[in-house]
């Protein structure tokens, strides 16, 4: 991942996928793009929550109540470590949550969105 623009382009049409494919139940208080280790290096996924409390990151250990279909396979070949894939995504994340599309959509307004790894600590993205 050596090249964050074709990281971010990746990163960009994978979110543009779910835009454009998902309808999240009504009542989501807050959305994370979780990150977790796979085989092949990292899995980043997007989790929904009802329920959200801005002080306590427990909220967001409890089961989704969304979960998107696809899920994007960050490949692990660099060998870097964890925090400078975290350190890529949440740049990535949050330049693609200022864009257009994404602020007209479900990830829009005032909507917090978080990221971070599983077991981890969370990060507000926007």
């Amino acid at each position: 991942m050596g090249d964050t623009t074709a990281f971010q382009a990746e990163v960009q049409a994978w979110l543009h996928g779910i835009l454009t494919s998902e309808k999240p139940l009504d009542g989501i208080s807050a959305y994370r793009f979780g990150l977790g280790e796979v085989e092949e290096g990292y899995v980043l996924y997007l989790a929904g929550s009802k329920i959200y409390n801005e002080e306590h990151d427990e909220w967001a250990a409890n089961l989704p109540e969304f979960l998107a279909a696809k899920e994007l396979i960050i490949s692990g070949d660099d060998g870097r470590e964890w925090y400078w894939i975290l350190l890529d995504v949440i740049y990535v994340l949050g330049r693609a949550l200022r864009k257009m599309l994404v602020q007209s959509s479900f990830l829009g307004g005032t909507i917090p969105v978080y990221t971070g790894f599983e077991s981890g600590d969370l990060y507000r993205i926007k």
